[in-house]
């Protein structure tokens, strides 16, 4: 009977599970884990090693089989750490801290010294105290509503500590418009406010500049104010070349005279233009 049943593993049939192994083995590789971006190193900011770990944990949600072990999931942190985190690191390590082998305790630990983010009556204090100053309303937004959630304020609370960290001027706009009601809407109204200000106040910066233009400034353009073609040779006239003995200039009255008569500039006599003198230099004949 003993014989028989040293023999009896023998006889019975050894292919009823290999196939099971083998369907199993042909169909965990064709599982593709998809892509994730890796995390940003940590380098033991107060109040960033949530954030951290919450990073690395999409990873291991996503990627189940490539940190299906504590000891992968360990090794993938340890990998991100630099810094007073990695010396925090390599010191358990070398010392073979039971937090070493368990991802669980080892993230406890991490928690326990460098996770000590703003929250409950700090968050208050500094809701209390931020400000939107220079920024603009969407930058001042992501830091408030870090902090509102760490405060476990009610909405209406939350709603008159973001007004009162707005800029004034910002404010005086905010009349205008009917009163928010609760504090997504006046998030949405501050925002539009906002852009709509900063997109005038830069329209300003590179607007028109308000002294008169040259007469040739549109030149070519088509504009309907372009200067005649005689306006504009009379512009560009160069100073008149006086021909009085001395070659002194004209006085402003006699300059004036020979203006309002349509006398040459140059020599004082009607009927041509000191372009076109014959007694100039350089001109052969007259108009």
């Amino acid at each position: 009977a003993i014989q028989a049943q040293l023999n009896a593993p023998a006889a019975s049939p050894p292919t009823a599970s290999p196939p099971a192994l083998v369907e199993a083995g042909e169909v965990s590789p064709s599982v593709r884990e998809p892509k994730v971006p890796t995390p940003e190193r940590y380098e033991g900011d107060l109040g960033g090693c949530r954030s951290f770990l919450l990073q690395c944990g999409l990873v291991f949600d996503l990627q189940p089989q490539t940190y299906h072990s504590d000891k992968a999931k360990i090794a993938f942190v340890i990998g991100l750490l630099r810094g007073k985190a990695l010396e925090w690191a390599s010191a358990i390590w070398e010392q073979r801290d039971p937090c070493t082998t368990a991802y669980q305790e080892f993230t406890a630990e991490l928690r326990r010294l460098f996770d000590h983010p703003t929250r409950g009556k700090d968050a208050a204090k500094r809701l209390f105290a931020v400000r939107q100053g220079n920024r603009s309303v969407a930058e001042y937004v992501i830091e408030f509503r870090t902090l509102a959630v760490e405060s476990g304020w009610n909405n209406e609370s939350l709603q008159a500590v973001f007004y009162q960290g707005l800029t004034e001027p910002l404010k005086d706009e905010l009349i205008s418009y009917p009163e928010p009601q609760n504090l997504e809407d006046l998030v949405a109204l501050s925002i539009r406010v906002d852009n709509r200000c900063r997109e005038r106040r830069r329209e300003r910066r590179l607007g028109l500049p308000n002294h008169p233009r040259s007469p040739n400034f549109f030149q070519g353009t088509g504009h309907p104010n372009r200067p005649t073609l005689s306006e504009t040779r009379e512009v560009r006239l160069p100073d008149p070349e006086p021909m009085q003995v001395g070659r002194q200039g004209l006085s402003t009255e006699e300059r004036q005279r020979r203006r309002d008569t349509r006398s040459c500039l140059y020599c004082g006599r009607a009927g041509h233009y000191i372009s076109s003198c014959p007694q100039r230099q350089g001109n052969s004949r007259a108009r």
